[in-house]
């Protein structure tokens, strides 16, 4: 039913079937029945009947008036009948004129959500059904563009088009995406639809199952945004109109993380993959089939019991036998939200590591140069902490680190690199955004105006701190100072957490003679990942462009501290060149909607690249220069699944890459008007929640005052009093 925002001042009355009102010529059956049934008598005079004719002529005014009442009510039903079948319905001279030319403007939502399914149509199926029909039913002269709720919104049609037959071509010829909706973003583009329309009389019709989540407001940075946009909306006096498809307390269960318990993932290794399930829905669910699927075939399976409103952990071992990508699915058992019942892992596994070591002193001598402790740390060998082979590194001088290809190397760590030309940094920027990963250690020639000024630059470069003067003197080793866990939180000493004394002693008691004091701006995104006793930062970690950067305070070798003599180093060692490598895996796995940004060399400018989607379009695409780089942006990223990248001469590279659904549009909870209007305080809306009629007639849902059902209820009171009346007339006629 509707709920008009505010009364109408004045109304015309029209009908949806008014070829239907021929039938009102039925009104004249009962007339025409009662003046033959008159024809049928005819008076003859009898002596005997005068006695009669006395009494007959008290009751004659009496019957005559019952006679007219019952001819009336009987007329008045098939009235009322005929009327009802017609669909009258009025519109109101405030907002609209009835049989005006009219812009409609139909706004699909096309999130996750509304591929709920019911019976074997889903909310978008319908919202697609009620479209066409109220193009159908639209009134010659009349327009209508066409708006896709998304992440961002798609204007599909923007010029109102009075092509009916094409626009219904155009809502057929529509999907649905995976992701979530742009609120603010939505409005905006009908604003932007309705600013270049001449028509003067428009509506907005929503087809949307008014999931709290697609129509969430934006962050508190927008929300003078979105008020705005709807003030001109309102200016414009559009008639707008809510089309509730959503239905309150649906069931559904969903995937809603993935994950692999190591950053970096080498042939050979068993790591644990981790998958998150949550029950959205109203009732627990038990016994649920979780099946892990491993390049396209299952490799194990589970069963649990879901609660409602909680997460499910559960865990996967599984082997990565050979390099290259592979594809980790978890799949439960679907629902009438079949979409989020997978998600996917796209891993790309390595044969080993490769870790470009750059000494700012090198010496040949064995443990003399900056390198060398580092270097044993990680390659281990039988029966000392970490992987024999997992990493493998190569270790060069500073001169020669302009000289060296830095993409070829997963991780660069520059070990007490004095100071860096201009070509250097450039190299250094061009390599994290291919997804590198960068550590920089200190030391005592490190020269910290040049790292504040070219690496730097007033926190718009790449260190995620300045380097300020330096705090203790490893010369005299007078005072020493410790290592600071932080609680064990973050993942380069998070194995720690839990362990007993000895074993945490070999960081903790660790003596730090001197390093370098890390100031880190307040508004920054970096995490201190250890610190001093004293308080200062001693690692800090920090996203770059596609990579990773990890600054640690102090040295790599043994001048500066007593850590790589102790336990505690090679496995913080290997962590942290995990690390720093896993921007390489995080680049393989992005939201629905979100686009896949990835670098590639700069001979690759102006390669070809060919993206199949998950439904196997391929859409053809070209790398272009950013930079020192080539970069193959992709936006059409509104599917969840896996994607087929394809990069021709002179790079030849051919990868993969996941995108996976917002969890948030998983749950079903929606919006009554009140919490509506809370949301989007200002706007002027009807709602219409009576879907089930819709499949049958979407006609009446940009009109008003329907009276229909009025005048059926009217029809079956007049029916029981046909009823009534008839019988005790009869029964009176009979008694006297």
């Amino acid at each position: 039913m509707f709920f008009p925002s505010s009364p109408p001042l004045l109304w015309a009355l029209e009908f949806a079937n008014p070829g239907l009102l021929a039938g009102l010529a039925a009104a004249s059956i009962p007339i025409v029945i009662h003046l033959l049934n008159r024809r049928k008598f005819r008076e003859m005079p009898w002596a005997a009947m005068q006695f009669l004719m006395a009494a007959i002529r008290k009751n004659q005014r009496r019957v005559r008036i019952e006679q007219w009442l019952l001819l009336a009510v009987r007329t008045l039903l098939i009235l009322l009948i005929v009327a009802a079948m017609a669909k009258p319905f009025l519109e109101s001279f405030g907002n609209v004129i009835a049989g005006q030319r009219t812009h409609r403007v139909l706004v699909l939502d096309g999130s996750l959500s509304m591929g709920y399914t019911t019976g074997d149509k889903s909310r978008f199926d319908l919202a697609k059904d009620v479209a066409t029909r109220l193009v159908k039913d639209s009134r010659q002269g009349d327009a209508v563009s066409l708006i896709m709720m998304g992440e961002p919104p798609r204007v599909v049609i923007g010029d109102p088009s009075p092509n009916l037959t094409e626009v219904q071509k155009e809502i057929a010829e529509l999907t649905m995406t995976h992701g979530s909706t742009d609120l603010q973003a939505t409005f905006e583009a009908i604003d932007r639809v309705l600013d270049v329309s001449t028509i003067p009389q428009k509506e907005v019709i929503f087809l949307t199952d008014l999931q709290s989540t697609s129509w969430r407001r934006p962050p508190a940075t927008g929300k003078d945004g979105l008020d705005r946009v709807l003030a001109k909306l309102e200016a414009r006096r559009p008639r707008s109109v809510i089309i509730d498809l959503g239905k309150a307390g649906s069931e559904n269960r969903a995937v809603t993380d993935l994950t692999i318990d190591t950053p970096v993932v080498t042939a050979g290794s068993t790591p644990l993959v981790r998958a998150v399930m949550r029950n959205f829905g109203p009732s627990k669910a038990d016994g649920v089939l979780v099946r892990l699927i491993m390049d396209g075939r299952v490799s194990s399976e589970q069963s649990v019991d879901l609660p409602v409103g909680e997460d499910v952990p559960i865990i996967f071992n599984q082997p990565f036998t050979t390099p290259g990508d592979h594809i980790v699915e978890i799949a439960m058992d679907n629902d009438p939200l079949p979409l989020d019942d997978h998600r996917w892992l796209v891993v790309p596994v390595r044969e080993s590591l490769s870790v470009l070591l750059v000494d700012g002193h090198f010496r040949s001598e064995p443990f003399q140069a900056e390198t060398d402790y580092l270097a044993q740390a990680l390659a281990p060998t039988e029966g000392s902490p970490g992987q024999p082979g997992m990493i493998r590194s190569e270790v060069v001088s500073e001169s020669q680190l302009s000289r060296r290809d830095l993409p070829a190397f997963d991780v660069v760590a520059l070990c007490n690199v004095a100071q860096f030309s201009q070509g250097e940094v450039a190299a250094l920027e061009d390599y994290l955004k291919q997804g590198g990963g960068l550590i920089i250690f200190g030391g005592d020639q490190v020269i910290a105006d040049n790292y504040n000024r070219l690496l730097y630059a007033d926190g718009k470069g790449l260190l995620p701190a300045a380097l300020g003067p330096t705090v203790g003197g490893a010369a005299k080793k007078a005072a020493a100072f410790a290592f600071n866990p932080l609680g064990y939180r973050h993942p380069l000493v998070a194995e720690f957490r839990g362990e007993s004394d000895p074993v945490t002693a070999g960081l903790t008691q660790t003596a730090i003679w001197q390093y370098h004091k890390l100031i880190k701006p307040a508004d920054s995104n970096a995490q201190v990942a250890l610190a001093f006793d004293s308080g200062d930062p001693a690692i800090i970690e920090a996203p770059r462009a596609r990579g990773k950067v990890i600054l640690v305070a102090t040295s790599a070798d043994a001048g500066w501290t007593s850590w790589p003599l102790h336990n505690s180093y090679p496995p913080i060692m290997q962590q942290m060149i995990l690390q720093a490598a896993a921007g390489r895996l995080a680049e393989r796995n992005i939201r629905v909607g979100q686009p896949f940004d990835q670098s590639y060399a700069a001979a690759g400018v102006s390669a070809t690249a060919t993206v199949v989607t998950p439904k196997g379009q391929a859409v053809a695409s070209r790398l272009k220069g950013t930079g020192g780089v080539s970069q193959l942006h992709f936006e059409q990223t509104e599917l969840s699944g896996t994607y087929q990248v394809r990069i021709g001469p002179p790079l030849t590279v051919e990868s993969t890459f996941a995108a996976d659904p917002d969890p948030a549009e998983s749950d079903l909870a929606k919006l009554d008007r009140s919490a509506l209007e809370q949301r989007l305080p200002g706007w002027s809306f009807s709602l219409l929640t009576n879907s089930p009629e819709l499949s049958q007639s979407a006609a009446s849902v940009g009109r008003r005052g329907e009276l229909h059902r009025p005048l059926l209820y009217g029809a079956l009171v007049l029916l029981l009093l046909e009823t009534f009346l008839a019988w005790k007339f009869g029964y009176h006629d009979s008694s006297s």
